[in-house]
């Protein structure tokens, strides 16, 4: 079955195999971000036969293969909830310690990526007395970076270094802990500069692939947003760059640099920790029976690989949810 898509002079051929061709929907985005689409298919087998073609128009190519892998695989979403923040952070650090056993044993590294706000006390209220972890083996990466100082109260740098990093009994290397460069010339310069570090240091699972970290720790505001990937800001549709500047965050401070949906989706694990009742009204949305299905809220399109989002919560956070209908792990 063959469908055409046209955005103003681009035109689309999207081949289909008859056991795939039942259309659930088809948008056509703006020019400013990428053409998605689903499909129902009897098995995630048949989709492996779709092929794609444009015509005239190699930049859309581009960006429909960023668009496809996220479109066509929607995040499958397990919950681990603690009864306290105490118990959060204690399951969490089980979690990241794990991570990193099984990533060291593989490949005698292991790479993880954090955010700001309140998700480095969180994360690291546990581990940071741990005497079984490798330290030395560790890479540390930030999600995304406010571009103020180092030692800046907004610095997620700052907020890690508080609270994990001055900790250690034996520290991370500090060539092992790349922060973004706060000397460069501009947000956009200090992106590009940050992209090279990850890419000269977080080696990808295939030849040619982008980047694989081991794990990424995402939080999620009160409006939906992770990392610094705010709803209805076009860095969402951003699938050229595996790091992106902002100029104009919705939330102070407004220059920022944040991983991209491309490199966050080619992760080998990808969690979200949240916890408190401020995070109860938009978890039913996003968790409960009528959810958004990976649209609506920025933090609902992160996904790891193989298309699945780990969720660590507090009770407080889950008050207003059917906790029994949700998926454990």
């Amino acid at each position: 079955v063959i469908f055409f898509v046209r955005e103003k002079t681009r035109l689309l051929m999207l081949l289909v195999p008859r056991s795939a061709a039942t259309v659930a929907l088809v948008i056509l985005a703006s020019a400013s971000s990428a053409v998605s689409f689903s499909l129902t298919v009897p098995s995630l087998a048949a989709l492996s036969t779709c092929t794609t073609q444009q015509i005239h128009s190699a930049p859309l190519r581009t960006r429909l293969s960023a668009s496809t892998s996220r479109g066509l695989v929607m995040s499958s979403s397990e919950v681990r909830i603690g009864k306290a923040t105490a118990d959060v952070s204690k399951s969490l650090g089980e979690y990241i310690e794990k991570q990193s056993a099984a990533a060291i044993a593989s490949r005698g590294r292991f790479s993880i990526g954090f955010s700001g706000g309140s998700l480095p006390k969180l994360a690291c209220g546990d581990i940071v007395k741990s005497s079984s972890i490798a330290w030395d083996k560790w890479d540390v990466f930030f999600v995304d970076e406010r571009c103020v100082a180092l030692d800046h109260a907004d610095s997620n740098y700052k907020s890690l270094n508080d609270n994990l990093l001055s900790k250690l009994a034996t520290p991370i290397p500090a060539a092992q802990v790349f922060a973004y460069d706060p000397s460069s010339s501009s947000a956009e310069d200090a992106a590009s500069k940050y992209a090279e570090k990850v890419r000269a240091h977080v080696p990808p699972s295939a030849p040619g692939g982008l980047p694989c970290f081991d794990l990424l720790l995402l939080g999620m505001g009160e409006d939906g947003h992770t990392a610094s990937l705010f709803p209805g800001h076009a860095l969402l549709g951003e699938s050229d760059k595996i790091v992106a500047h902002i100029l104009d965050s919705p939330k102070p401070p407004p220059e920022r640099i944040t991983l991209t949906y491309p490199l966050i989706k080619a992760a080998k694990e990808v969690a979200v920790v949240a916890a408190g009742a401020g995070k109860a009204s938009l978890l039913k949305e996003i968790l409960g029976a009528g959810g958004h299905a990976g649209e609506k809220y920025p933090v609902e399109r992160a996904s790891n690989v193989d298309g699945k989002l780990k969720w660590f919560l507090d009770e407080a956070a889950v008050a207003e949810l059917d906790v029994a209908a949700l998926k454990t792990f």
